[in-house]
């Protein structure tokens, strides 16, 4: 049984292997050039305007293809990997024939995961490890102003999904997801369909913006109202970080921690015309300082509105970067759990055939 499945999935095994090996060693060489850059940090869809470009720009190319690849790769091989393994039999209704022998109909359906989906997943593994080590040499940069900073967190979309081991998970999920998709419709088109659906579902919706924020518990600093100063023209991004912390929510809370929306276009104050002119005999020391302390003076105004509103303090949740492991862990045990779901489901639908 598995010399006839290795003979009907080599070649769609074989390219797959051969895609995720050159991506692998695009990702190795690209991450072999970054340290050549120590100024300058990469961050997804940086990529050369022209092809002669020189400098960092053709491994940043490198690195941000080769991530765009991962995270579309588990949904290519799940729509024409996963999906044609059963669909040439179970359209040419050469199961049947397979089944009358003495395979069992468990056998039949565990073939394709042995042979096929396992070594291609177990490279989107490696492929997803190296790119954790290639794009963690070019994230950090340094420069006299600011020091030492990330362009951005592990937790980020699509990092997260791609530099990990959760990679080969979600892989193995969606060849499973696939397979099972055929043995259900019996419809190859269906199940391309299907596969497609599940994977925006499940990739960007439920895990990346619901689920994901939920699997420890956030670290929760309490700051100032400063409202005039938040809602100005040019306000603070609590979300952007410098130190790889993900922000999973920021905002104005009341005293129990609770989320507050206040209406905060109530609280301003228009700037009379004259209000940077100076004074009748006044100095330029002496206007600094009467305008600091008006804006002082607004400031309190404006954290009073906001707290006549119900707003008690600003609250950023986080997570810190050495969680990142551990949420990794965590998703791909989600990821295999579903997996084993999805076999399931494909097993049981295997030995109701006919």
């Amino acid at each position: 049984m598995m010399w006839s499945t290795w003979r009907l999935n080599r070649t769609a095994l074989l390219i797959s292997l051969s895609a995720i090996a050159i991506l692998i060693t695009a990702t190795l060489t690209a991450g072999l050039y970054v340290p050549r850059y120590p100024q300058i940090s990469w961050s997804f869809s940086r990529m050369c305007s022209r092809w002669n470009d020189v400098g960092p720009c053709r491994p940043e190319t490198a690195l941000t293809l080769s991530t765009l690849c991962a995270l579309l790769l588990p949904l290519l091989l799940g729509m024409f990997v996963g999906v044609p393994a059963f669909a040439r039999e179970v359209d040419a209704r050469n199961h049947v024939l397979a089944l009358t022998q003495s395979t069992s109909r468990i056998q039949w359906y565990l073939a394709p995961v042995i042979v096929v989906f396992l070594p291609i997943s177990a490279a989107m593994t490696c492929l997803g490890l190296a790119l954790h080590w290639a794009t963690g040499l070019s994230r950090n940069s340094s420069s006299a102003l600011y020091g030492p900073s990330v362009s951005f967190s592990w937790f980020d979309f699509p990092h997260f999904e791609t530099a990990g081991v959760v990679l080969g998970a979600y892989t193995l999920l969606m060849l499973l997801v696939g397979s099972t998709l055929v043995l259900m419709f019996r419809s190859g088109v269906m199940s391309i369909l299907a596969t497609l659906f599940i994977f925006l579902f499940i990739v960007p919706v439920a895990f990346t913006w619901i689920a994901r924020e939920h699997y420890g518990s956030p670290t929760v600093e309490n700051e100032p109202i400063n409202g005039l100063y938040r809602e100005s023209e040019y306000p603070p991004n609590p979300y952007y970080t410098t130190d790889g912390t993900w922000v999973v929510h920021a905002g104005y809370v009341d005293s129990s921690g609770a989320g507050v929306r206040p209406r905060t276009d109530r609280c301003h104050e228009p700037y009379p015309d004259d209000y940077w002119d100076p004074r009748a005999g006044e100095t330029d020391e002496e206007r600094s300082e009467r305008t600091r302390l008006e804006t002082l003076d607004r400031a309190a105004r404006f954290d009073d509105c906001l707290s006549d509103q119900g707003v008690d303090r600003f609250d950023i949740r986080y997570y810190t970067e050495d969680k990142f492991w551990r949420f990794q862990a965590i998703e791909t045990g989600l990821m295999l759990t579903f997996a084993l779901v999805a076999g399931g489901v494909g097993m049981w639908r295997a030995r109701r055939l006919t």
